[in-house]
């Protein structure tokens, strides 16, 4: 099958995060089956990485995305538009009314944008989760025949590192968990949630320094700095706000955290890395990810997207359970077998070129 010319618009929010990661990796795996593919994005690191994937990159101010969008009807016809939020579709719809390509847009959150009101322009429709595949059909009134699940997948190298023993991740006398995400109004539920996790930890092992580590920027940061160092002060814990990181070291930290308290993309790299983790999203609370808990946290994108009719064991009985020597390590094992086995990148990625049907 020859390749395939594919426009791929992608609205950001951020200097990085999971839509980033995303873009990057579908980005990647298009390339590398054949494709010409062409991503609009904002400038900066995500217009960085993109072109090292081999992709061209058109750099969009998405404020005014209009005269690009009148350069890209006058020019040659794309054969697939694969679009990314809301204000990409805007994008996308406006230039594939010149085109007339194959149109599909890839939902990556619990926000229903009026889709009923657009979708009939779309060929069809990817979602990042069971939970949002639920969303477009029973909110979005999208036929359920064109609605596809194209997980959020995880580099298949992150599953090949050693896995650190609970015993190990604590020999230097420091317990740390680990936040990355965006420090944003959407993402402030983590915080209290953070707190409770600490105390627990504290509580379960208290002959060690238990240390919060948070990897990520945002509008809230110096907020809940202020909040977080005083709350840490009082009850003699660490916090550190590191930034942004380079997205491969995520992994690295998540190898050697105790806990990592994430959502979405965040939660697969955590269960891949080999710590324990805790989903608490845009959406909702899936709490220690063990048992019905990992269930419903694959479900949902870790709470991002969504679990209606959940409700979480609570999290202080569970790091109880967990922190101990031998139920650690199989909790570690059952997370990652469940990313391994539907999340590796080498699965997405061929779940994504089928979507597309592209490669």
């Amino acid at each position: 099958m020859s390749g395939k010319r594919i426009f791929m618009p992608a609205r950001t929010v951020a200097d990085w995060g999971g839509l980033h990661e995303y873009i990057e990796g579908a980005s990647r795996s298009l390339v590398a089956a054949g494709n010409e593919v062409t991503v609009a994005c904002a400038s900066g690191l995500v217009a960085d990485r993109v072109r090292a994937t081999g992709a061209t990159v058109i750099e969009v101010d998405w404020a005014d995305w209009k005269p690009v969008g009148d350069l890209l009807r006058t020019s040659d016809r794309y054969d697939i538009v694969f679009a990314h939020a809301s204000g990409a579709r805007d994008l996308a719809l406006y230039v594939n009314e010149a085109w007339g390509a194959d149109l599909y847009v890839m939902c990556h959150g619990a926000f229903h944008d009026y889709v009923y009101t657009w979708s009939d322009k779309v060929t069809a429709f990817l979602a990042a989760s069971p939970s949002l595949v639920d969303f477009l059909v029973r909110i979005g009134k999208v036929d359920p025949w064109r609605v596809e699940m194209v997980a959020n997948g995880v580099p298949d190298h992150v599953l090949e590192m050693p896995l650190k023993t609970l015993e190990e991740k604590l020999s230097d006398g420091v317990g740390r968990i680990v936040m990355a995400s965006r420090i944003a109004q959407d993402k402030s539920a983590q915080f209290p949630v953070a707190r409770e996790v600490l105390l627990a930890c504290q509580q379960a092992i208290p002959n060690v320094k238990w240390q919060l580590d948070v990897l990520g920027d945002g509008p809230l940061r110096p907020r809940m700095e202020r909040e977080m160092g005083r709350f840490a002060a009082s009850h003699g814990l660490d916090v550190n706000f590191a930034g942004w990181v380079p997205p491969e070291e995520v992994p690295i930290r998540m190898n050697s955290a105790v806990i990592g308290l994430v959502a979405g993309m965040g939660g697969i790299r955590t269960l891949a890395a080999g710590a324990l983790c805790v989903g608490v999203g845009a959406r909702d609370n899936v709490g220690l990810q063990v048992g019905q808990n990992l269930r419903a946290g694959l479900w949902s994108n870790f709470g991002d997207h969504g679990c209606p009719q959940f409700t979480a064991t609570p999290i202080a009985d569970d790091i109880r359970t967990y922190l101990r020597t031998g139920p650690y390590e199989e909790a570690q094992q059952i997370g990652r077998l469940a990313v391994k086995r539907a999340r590796a990148a080498s699965v997405v990625d061929g779940a994504l070129l089928s979507a597309l049907q592209a490669g």
